[in-house]
């Protein structure tokens, strides 16, 4: 499937590559193929919003408002009724007014409006443009054929974004309309179009007074080459050369020749620009289109205004008149008879009204010079189905690299001759479908027409403006040498104008520089790991924009002044989140719904920043270029430079804001603000990354024994295998008689130092660590096998101060024995070396068990040093008493680490009855003990010789006080389950009879502390913890179940929606007399319905 869908893209977009070549007959059936792929997707899109989410999500992502009451209903909007709607006041508080909720319907969107009791898939009461919107209500307005008049003020209703369909209806028209369209006043531009006819020259040339004398040279000549030409004019207006004023001048100078001009553009936004530009010059202008997706102050351009103000509709006052009337009465009427009438008479109140309303729409329309309305809105089925088919003598398409080709076949059908003004180097319409999209769904008229007349044939239909009155000269030179041959040049109001020049700007850093770049490669400012279905953000961004923006404002630029601007709605909504709240005049939006905006400052947020490099739909060329020609006198862009480098364009915009502008690393603003700190996420993110957490841990879990299983396998298998490749390598040099010493290099790991030592420790060979890290090594000798050999009895005795009794740092206790055989010599300090411990103190005394095992496995050699090895044993006992001692004092000191300095000495037969220098005589076990040993080894001599209750008593009354509230926490922690289970520990496990019995006893019994209350006959289980209790403590609340009554109750209403009392849903079936009574009300209504019918027919 994959493979096929390849290979369909290839053709469609080889065919898309050859339109020149394609007759309309093709094209038409093209087009009409990828609109269906489009509107697929957008009906998907939809679908799942509405199917598969519920409506309190819905509302979370703003395209639903739930629990709204109905404020008012009136006739207003030149006929229309208006209704607004309102949250629902909250119980108890009067006067009090609810704000609506977070959401993204706009004055223009289509909603449905449904009750709050009904299903999401349930068809909408009625359907209406929402026409107002404030904080605490919206208006939506409706159409005349539609009765809303059943909408009550009792009931809760919801609005619903929906997908508009006839916008695809009217282009599915147009398409079929074009192929059959014949000798009409287009038809010329069709032959050209598709390459049947060629471009007629250009008329001659005659004088123009131009009404705006501050047009630069190619804004004149564009406008008189536009007038000359016959059939097609193009006007190539890159970001800021004036485009919009270049195109009103040209529909002021064709009205002076007597043409009628039909002024279109593919949004509402742009039309009302023209409009409000064009009333500044006094012109008859009329705007078509829905008073609701209207400009406030230039609704009284509609077309519905001037038709309720004219002559011809002075008598529709009165008829408007009676429907007021007659409205307010049907409010108050109860009876379903007299409503039934009131609303009949209402309908022909409507149909009086719109008859004199077409007559008078006609007579405006004709009368006028220039009517504007939007692509979309030209069709036959509108008001412009009231004028002739030769009408208009020109049209005028603005922004047309932002519509669908289809889109301006709508208006093109209408007159012999068009002018197309935008910039096909700016975004493209919006696609849904990438499969259209990337088949020539995207392709523009202007773009079409740019390669197949003026490339491939050479005509002269374009002219393009090339002084720029937006951006620094700076900010300019980017977009014009990488997409504009180098062509434009700056005004030079504009070419060197800055932030610190704007008044009560103070200079700064920020605001001397036109371009600032922040780069935040290599400090870990990663973009979000998320799925690919949704957006891409980036925290770390998000916080070093919010505070660029706060250096900003302290230098004195306004909110107002300053936009940001993210190619990602996440990334956009983290921006929000940061900076909305305390600058509510600061816009932040992607960067398709800035086009044709700018701003004095302008900060753009790449997001991407990954290992891999991926840019994204970043690599589109013409996104970029309107993001970074949106600013005025200031640009900053944040990204991470080594990633977006991988993409050409990009790279050429960042080399060149590092050779002309300012840098600056994301370090700047880690360590002098709060970037990358507790992060401010809205709550979708949040709650999806909670998801991802939490799949991921599951995940893990899942596969967690499995992956132990394994690594504990492979850990075995590596062990047993370096255990018999190191004991081969000792017992080789164990057997070697010229090699005493062995080296193992640093390059070891822990495992295998452990694995070396018990391997050597085996062999019975001498084996040490020493170094520190990764310059640790092993050096194994034949000491003790030379010793053994020799009967020599080597002894240890570590000196260990009481001042320096304190954990070990990380170097290995390296004992080292140098001395020649047979001899009695105490080591020299540069033989044994400043002895270093590794481990902690416990690792100490280990090895010196070892030492003690090996030195009596010597003295059983030797039966003629028996009396001395019996000293130096006691001596090893001594010592390793005192390490015990200092083990526990270990854990007192926090587990601190230091060195500790070790004395050797080595005693012989001949001298063990000797006393030792610097040494004392125990009074409890008669040993020789250095002095600095004597305290420790005494006290562990008291603790051996005492019997338990007594040395719990010496060690004070301190003592006892802390252990004796540790007890009573450690009862206080136990469980009825671990009470139960000491109880029936001290039962023998043979005693089957006692232990029944026993247990028996504890169900007897309330299980409330200090209750003795029997509970066989009146008690009862708990449903939360299952114990037994008496009835006065029966209540979850009294014995401590609490929380689990209010996590209960909290599962039912969060299950049920509902809250009242017994809680659960209610039963709302109608009883069977209800019922009856409903069907027979409902059989009576069928009957006057069939014979309503029957009279009409």
């Amino acid at each position: 499937k994959c493979i096929r869908r390849k290979i369909r893209c290839r053709l469609l977009r080889f065919v898309n590559s050859n339109n020149s070549n394609m007759s309309v007959e093709a094209y038409v059936q093209h087009t009409l193929d990828l609109l269906n792929k489009e509107r697929d997707a957008e009906i998907e899109e939809t679908s799942f919003l509405i199917d598969k989410l519920s409506a309190k999500e819905l509302e979370r992502r703003g395209v639903c408002l739930l629990k709204l009451q109905l404020k008012s209903c009136r006739s207003g909007l030149y006929g229309r009724m208006v209704t607004v709607f309102e949250p629902r006041a909250k119980p108890g508080i009067k006067n009090a007014k609810s704000e609506l909720p977070s959401h993204s319907l706009t004055p223009g969107d289509i909603v449905g409006v449904g009750l709050m009791k009904s299903e999401s898939t349930d068809k909408p009461l009625a359907t209406g443009i929402v026409s107002q919107l404030t904080t605490s209500n919206i208006s939506v307005a409706f159409d005349e054929s539609q009765d809303i008049f059943d909408l009550n003020d009792d009931e809760l209703y919801k609005l619903t974004k929906l997908a508009n369909d006839i916008t695809y209806r009217r282009l599915k028209a147009t398409l079929n309309e074009l192929t059959k369209y014949r000798r009409g006043p287009a038809q010329r531009l069709i032959d050209i179009f598709f390459n049947v006819g060629e471009v007629s020259p250009s008329g001659g040339e005659f004088p123009i007074t131009f009404v705006n004398t501050s047009l630069d040279e190619s804004q004149r000549e564009a406008v008189r080459f536009a007038l000359t030409q016959k059939e097609v004019a193009i006007v190539h207006g890159p970001p800021g050369t004036g485009k919009t004023t270049t195109v009103v001048e040209l529909i002021i100078q064709a009205v002076r020749q007597g043409l009628k001009i039909l002024a279109t553009a593919s949004s509402n936004i742009a039309v009302d620009n023209l409009v409000e530009r064009l009333a500044h010059y006094k012109q008859k202008i009329v705007r078509i289109g829905h008073p609701a997706r209207l400009l406030p102050h230039l609704q009284k351009y509609s077309l519905d205004a001037i038709v309720s103000g004219s002559d011809e509709t002075n008598i529709v006052k009165d008829v408007k008149t009676d429907f007021q009337n007659v409205l307010a009465k049907l409010k108050k009427v109860k009876s379903r008879g007299e409503r039934h009438s009131l609303r009949e008479e209402l309908k022909e109140l409507r149909k009086e009204t719109t008859k004199r309303e077409e007559a008078a729409t006609r007579d405006i329309l004709s009368r006028a010079d220039i009517v504007l309305v939007t692509l979309t809105s030209a069709t036959g089925d509108g008001p412009l189905k009231f004028l002739k088919d030769d009408h208009f003598d020109l049209v005028v398409i603005d922004e047309c690299s932002q519509a669908l080709e289809a889109a301006c076949w709508i208006g093109l059908l209408r007159a012999p001759r068009c002018v197309l003004a935008g910039d096909h180097l700016q975004l493209p319409p919006v696609i849904l479908s990438k499969e259209a999209a990337s088949a020539g769904l995207e392709v523009t008229l202007m773009e079409r027409l740019l390669k197949t007349l003026v490339d491939e044939k050479g005509k002269d239909v374009m002219r393009m403006l090339t002084v720029q009155y937006r951006m620094h000269e700076d900010i300019m030179t980017w977009a014009s040498q990488q997409l504009y041959q180098g062509k434009l040049t700056a005004h030079p109001s504009v070419a060197s104008h800055l932030l610190r020049d704007m008044p009560g700007v103070n200079p700064c850093e920020e605001t001397n520089a036109a371009l600032l770049l922040i780069d935040t490669t290599g400090c870990n400012i990663f973009e979000l790991d998320l799925p690919e279905e949704v957006s891409k953000g980036n925290e770390g961004e998000a916080d070093i924009v919010a505070a660029h923006v706060e250096e900003l404002i302290k230098c004195g630029v306004k909110p107002v002044d300053i936009a940001v601007i993210a190619p990602y709605n996440l990334q956009v909504e983290l921006l929000r989140v940061r900076l909305c709240a305390q600058h509510p005049g600061l816009e932040v939006k992607s960067v398709d719904g800035f086009q044709g905006r700018e701003k004095e400052a302008v900060i753009i947020s790449m997001v991407r920043s990954n290992k891999t490099g991926e840019v994204g739909f970043l690599a589109e060329k013409r996104r970029i270029n309107v993001a970074v020609t949106r600013a005025r006198r200031h640009l900053t862009v944040v990204c991470d430079v080594e990633t977006v480098s991988r993409d050409p364009f990009i790279k050429s915009l960042v080399d060149y804001m590092t050779e002309k502008g300012e840098l600056l690393t994301a370090h700047h603003y880690i360590q002098e603000t709060n970037v990358m700190n507790e992060p401010s996420r809205p709550t979708r993110l949040t709650n999806l990354m909670d998801s991802l957490e939490h799949k991921k841990t599951r995940k893990l879990n899942k596969n967690d024994t499995y992956k132990q299983a394994k690594y504990s396998t492979q850990q075995l298998q590596t062990k047993e295998e370096k255990v018999k490749q190191y004991q081969e390598q000792l017992e080789k040099f164990l057997s070697d008689l010229g090699q005493s010493v062995i080296h193992f290099p640093a390059s070891l790991n822990s495992h295998d130092r452990m694995v070396i030592h018990e391997v050597a420790e085996k062999l019975g060979l001498s084996h040490t660590s020493t170094g520190e890290g990764k310059d640790r090594i092993i050096q194994v000798s034949k000491d003790k096998v030379e010793r053994k050999d020799s009967q020599n009895i080597v002894t240890m005795t570590p000196t260990i101060p009481p001042s320096s009794l304190v954990p070990a740092s990380s170097d290995n206790v390296q004992i080292t024995d140098d001395s020649p055989p047979k001899t009695l010599t105490k080591l020299d300090e540069n033989c044994a070396g400043n002895i270093s411990v590794e481990n902690s103190l416990s690792d100490t005394a280990s090895k010196l068990n070892q030492q003690t095992n090996l030195n009596k496995e010597e003295v059983n050699q030797s039966p003629q040093s028996n009396k001395a090895s019996t000293s130096k044993e006691n001596t090893l006992s001594s010592d390793h008493n005192i390490v015990h001692a200092a083990q526990n004092e270990e854990l007192k000191s926090h587990k601190k680490k230091t060195k500790i300095k070790q004395k050797t000495s080595v005693e012989s037969p001949h001298t063990s009855n000797t006393k030792p220098p610097n040494t004392k005589i125990c009074k409890h076990c008669q040993k020789d003990i250095l002095n600095d040993n004597f305290t420790l080894h005494e006290l562990h001599c008291l603790k051996q010789n005492k019997p338990a209750s007594s040395t719990s008593q010496d060690h004070g009354d301190m003592r006892k006080k802390d252990s004796k509230p540790k007890e009573k926490k450690e009862k206080l922690k136990k469980s009825h389950v671990q009470k139960a289970s000491d109880v029936l520990s001290k039962i023998n496990d043979d005693d089957f009879e006692g232990l029944i019995a026993k247990i028996t006893e504890l169900d007897s019994k309330c299980a409330f502390k200090k209750c003795k209350t029997l509970t066989n006959t009146l008690g009862r289980n708990c449903e939360y913890c299952t114990r037994r209790f008496c009835l006065t403590h029966l209540m979850p609340e009294v014995h401590g179940c609490g929380d689990a009554v209010k996590n209960a109750t909290r599962r039912i209403i969060s299950r049920d929606g509902v809250l009242h009392p017994g809680s659960g849903a209610p039963d709302r079936k109608p009883s069977q007399a209800r019922r009856a009574q409903l069907e027979s009300k409902m059989e009576k209504k069928l009957g006057e319905l069939a014979e309503r019918r029957a009279r009409n027919l």
